[in-house]
């Protein structure tokens, strides 16, 4: 007779195909109920303005436990458990986009963590829960889940800088006045991110050049930084705070941008080197994965702006 409880079979089990649904949706709404706990937070208390939201790792990590620990009768295989892990992820995705509205570039820089997260707590849960599971490794998800609901606590917000720089083959006494404000950037966009719909840079309009002058940096899809400028040194230096951001699904509760700044410095040989940078806050976590991203879409950012600058300047007749 078998004395594993597990591998008793009768009548009543169901069948295999419910047992992978229930994981499937069962640690979805595990994963939902943290994020909207969250959501909660954020929208209606503000509370996760310093916080942040859950951890991206360690909340998919202990859907794929709950996931696993119910799919222990099965004794999956590592095709299946892959397979269902990736339906998971799937299904959560589609379940943010409804319920958190979502957009689509959040979801496609999520993609890779979420789903090697989930797998990653699958796959733990298959080795530990391969036989009938002790109370040790059972005590392992409300440890986990205490470590999730516990780690907001833990962080300290950290403003982060990214900084880049082109060389214009031109004075900066040509330079200065395309940087103070420009018109629409006339080149499509071919960073593809932009291309797939994330909002790009287009125009920048200034009410003057002064210290307190506010500006109004346009991006595609109608999303508007307002801005506010802080220091003026003609011909070196413009540095302006971000004073509202638009209330894109991309930026909410995941990116604060605080200020930028533009700095020219004379070359001998009559070029100017333009340096751009931006400071800027994130509340999502894991910081390593998300700054990447973040980095590079910046980087971008700038670089558009940038080199039509040096085009403008570096354009014949040019003031």
């Amino acid at each position: 007779m078998p004395t594993d409880p597990t591998e008793q079979a009768g009548p009543s089990q169901p069948p295999r195909w419910q047992i992978w649904l229930a994981g499937i949706l069962i640690g979805d709404v595990i994963v939902a109920l943290l994020y909207g706990v969250g959501a909660l937070l954020l929208n209606k208390l503000n509370a996760l303005v310093m916080l942040g939201l859950p951890s991206f790792l360690l909340v998919p990590i202990l859907g794929g436990l709950v996931a696993s620990y119910i799919w222990r009768t099965l004794r999956p295989t590592m095709g299946a458990t892959c397979l269902n892990t990736l339906w998971m992820t799937l299904l959560a995705l589609i379940g943010a986009t409804l319920a958190f509205h979502e957009g689509t570039i959040c979801l496609l820089i999520v993609f890779p963590l979420f789903f090697a997260s989930v797998l990653a707590g699958s796959l733990l849960g298959r080795l530990l829960f391969k036989t009938y599971p002790t109370r040790l490794y059972v005590s392992l998800l409300p440890l986990l889940l205490l470590g999730v609901l516990g780690e907001p606590f833990t962080r300290a917000d950290r403003e982060s800088v990214i900084t880049d720089e082109i060389l214009i083959h031109a004075p900066s006494a040509k330079v200065w006045p395309q940087l103070t404000s420009f018109p629409e950037i006339p080149s499509p966009p071919h960073f593809w991110l932009f291309r797939l719909g994330l909002p790009y840079p287009m125009a920048t309009t200034s009410a003057g050049d002064f210290v307190n002058a506010l500006r109004r940096c346009i991006f595609s899809h109608g999303a508007i930084f307002k801005e506010r400028v802080i220091e003026f040194a003609p011909r070196e230096k413009l540095t302006f705070e971000i004073v509202e951001s638009p209330q894109d699904p991309e930026l909410v509760g995941h990116l604060t941008p605080h200020r930028g700044q533009f700095v020219l410095h004379d070359n001998a040989d009559g070029t100017t080197t333009l340096i751009g940078s931006t400071w800027y806050t994130l509340h999502v976590r894991p910081l390593w994965y998300f700054d990447l991203w973040t980095q590079h879409i910046f980087r971008s950012v700038h670089l558009r702006v940038m080199e039509d600058v040096r085009r403008r300047a570096e354009k014949p007749g040019s003031p």
